[in-house]
């Protein structure tokens, strides 16, 4: 289903569409805000099990121009379908098909756009100097699928801790790909296998030697699934703190893939917060 965002601006009735994440940076910051949201809800649930968020397949039109109440363009966006259909700033929208467009039927020519399909062809008539103007435009919808998240709580953190005071160290928040930081998981800590599917550790106070393997989506890396070794980070943990762990892309030294110097495990951000030892 197409759907319209209409915003009043300055007492302006805005006819455009949010803007959907295509790019790779956009599609990461809709990632790390689903995992936040799911971290979020395993806390709220508690002793939980597990934590299901999910959002339904939906789809954008963005017209890309700006309306006064009474219809006058205000303002086109470049690129937009409003564009390449030839509508201007200063023209007055009469109609889109058959629906007239005045203040008191603004609102239901949006309702209507909303309800038109991906690549459906639509006729929107101008006022435009004193003469009439028949525009024709298409409508170009972004999908956006659906997605579904499950937390495991329960089985989301492995205790290594001795009893008395602990700290964690963690691969489960993605870090930001803005600073060539990218996930990574755990494969040893302190020569004790991790399972890869457990993402937060509780450890006793103290050093620790922790290696992961680096989950790079760059398009400049190109390795061999067969080469893939860890490497290891020191962590100095102390009780009570957080430590979220990344690999470091290195992009001057992007094409040395076969002795992985292409990337570095690092901390890339330590929080308080209450770590209880069993």
């Amino acid at each position: 289903m197409i759907k319209l965002q209409l915003l009043k601006l300055s007492a302006l009735l805005v006819l455009a569409l949010a803007i959907v994440p295509t790019t790779q940076a956009q599609e990461q910051q809709a990632r790390e805000h689903a995992r936040a949201a799911a971290v979020a809800a395993a806390k709220a649930d508690g002793k939980a099990e597990s934590v299901t968020l999910e959002e339904p397949t939906r789809s954008y039109f963005d017209w890309g121009a700006i309306l006064n109440p009474s219809g006058k363009v205000m303002s086109v966006r470049n690129d937009s379908v409003a564009a390449k259909m030839g509508l201007m700033v200063n023209d007055r929208v009469l109609k889109i098909d058959q629906l007239e467009v005045d203040n008191r039927s603004l609102e239901e020519a949006i309702s209507y756009l909303e309800g038109l399909e991906h690549g459906r062809t639509f006729i929107t008539m101008v006022r435009r100097k004193g003469e009439t103007q028949r525009l024709s435009g298409q409508v170009r919808a972004t999908v956006i699928p659906g997605w579904r998240l499950e937390v495991d709580v329960a089985q989301a953190i492995v205790d290594k801790a001795a009893p008395g005071s602990c700290g964690r160290v963690s691969v489960f928040v993605t870090p930001p790909q803005t600073r060539d930081l990218y996930p990574a998981y755990f494969v040893r800590i302190d020569e004790d296998n991790v399972l890869t599917r457990r993402p937060i550790v509780k450890l006793s106070p103290g050093k620790h030697t922790i290696e992961v393997h680096e989950l790079i989506d760059d398009p400049w890396v190109r390795r061999s699934r067969s080469v893939n070794h860890p490497k290891t980070v020191e962590v100095d943990v102390v009780a009570n703190t957080t430590y979220y762990i990344a690999a470091r892309f290195i992009r001057d030294k992007r094409l040395s893939t076969v002795r992985e110097e292409y990337w570095e495990p690092v901390v890339w951000r330590e929080t308080e917060q209450e770590c209880d030892a069993n």
